[in-house]
């Protein structure tokens, strides 16, 4: 069942539990659950890998008669993630899946737990394998980039512009399409895949194992003579098919080189495709598996950093609620000392310390004690934003 495509919101689901959905009632039902037709579902579906209850199936459950058996979904493959990549509508009717733990396990039918092992069985089940001598049906992974080169060659058969020559019409470009193309038919036949497109004048390809790329290199070994075309340096067309190569696995695409296999004085590379097919393979579960304690590992990194910004805002809100626990002393202070002055005052007058108009008195005490009242922190509830233990 595929991942690979599918936006960047897309969820991940079990296999069989959407095998379980697309099996629990008719099409029509289905996709009103998804708010999307029938016909959309199936397409769906089916680009999913999902195997759909055959025609006539429901008319049979209506009329009790025998049923298929609801299938099961493929074993895993290597490189493959267990899960489903679904649209995210799917999130209303099917729980989300969680990712394979790092621990394991990760054998299923036709992956061994020890890699070791994966190897002995892929380069058993890949066996002897001739690279041909011109690509005849090229893998669709080198069909695009080989069109593009029929239409330079077209091109420059009008114009015989050196910009318009092809990019890969050299013997030994040549040589390294052919490597290509018979390393990704092999991981076909294994269920896996591989790609190879041109950018600024160079070859670039990775395989594709299960839901797992690897970046691919071929280069040539030690020094050779070279052009500049197009503003950069290239191997010079007249190097031939011999010339010394090497191909590297760069898993990450960052680089560096994890393993390369090159030419030496007892085999090319094209006699030790079937290795390099296993290699990619066990390669792309390892990759898997390292993935997966990555991917724990940046989910516990992004849940400690979670953690330490709520200490952080608790801390704020604590120290928030210590400088409104003291404003509020201070407010109550203000108050009283505020009902002490009238009340002074008042004692005051009725002693005959002063004399002052009752009204005008009045008028004042009124003022006064409702400034009191507005800054007294129980009256306003200023006091309420210190009462509660802050949470975060």
């Amino acid at each position: 069942m595929s991942t690979r495509y599918g936006s960047w919101n897309d969820i991940l689901v079990l296999p069989e539990d959407l095998i379980a959905f697309a099996w629990s009632a008719p099409m029509r039902d289905l996709a009103a659950k998804l708010d999307i037709s029938d016909v959309g579902l199936r397409k769906q579906l089916t680009n999913y890998g999902v195997p759909l209850p055959p025609q006539g199936y429901w008319n049979k459950v209506h009329a009790g008669k025998p049923l298929p058996s609801r299938p099961s979904p493929p074993p895993r493959r290597p490189g493959q993630v267990g899960r489903v990549k679904v649209d995210p509508r799917y999130a209303k009717i099917l729980s989300i899946a969680e990712a394979m733990p790092s621990s394991g396990p990760f054998a299923s039918a036709i992956v061994p737990d020890d890699l070791d092992d994966l190897f002995r069985q892929e380069l058993s089940a890949v066996g002897s394998v001739t690279v041909a001598k011109a690509i005849g049906v090229p893998h669709r992974g080198l069909a695009h980039l080989l069109r593009q080169e029929a239409r330079r060659q077209e091109k420059f058969l009008k114009s015989s512009w050196e910009t318009d020559r092809p990019m890969f019409d050299s013997p030994f470009s040549k040589r390294c399409l052919r490597i290509l193309n018979s390393l990704f038919l092999v991981l076909s036949k294994r269920g896996h895949d591989g790609d190879a497109y041109e950018h600024s004048g160079e070859l670039h390809a990775r395989a594709i194992i299960g839901d797992t790329y690897l970046g691919l290199n071929l280069a040539i070994v030690g020094k050779h003579k070279k052009v500049r075309r197009n503003g950069y340096e290239r191997p010079a067309p007249d190097l031939p098919a011999s010339t010394t190569l090497a191909l590297s696995l760069t898993a990450d695409f960052d680089g560096r080189v994890s393993k390369s296999w090159q030419d030496d004085a007892d085999n090319r590379l094209e006699d030790k495709i079937a290795v390099i097919a296993a290699e990619l393979i066990v390669a792309g579960e390892e990759k898997f598996r390292k993935s997966l304690k990555e991917a724990e590992e940046r989910a516990e990194e992004v849940r400690q950093e979670a953690e330490r910004q709520r200490w952080k805002r608790l801390e704020e809100l604590n120290q928030q609620r210590l400088d409104n626990l003291r404003m509020s002393g201070d407010l109550l202070r203000r108050a009283q000392d505020i009902r002490a002055l009238v009340e002074r005052v008042r004692m005051a007058i009725t002693e005959g310390s002063a004399e002052i108009d009752e009204a005008r008195l009045t008028a004042w005490e009124r003022w006064a004690l409702g400034e009191a009242d507005r800054i007294d922190p129980i009256r306003s509830g200023q006091f309420l934003t210190h009462l509660d233990e802050p949470s975060a």
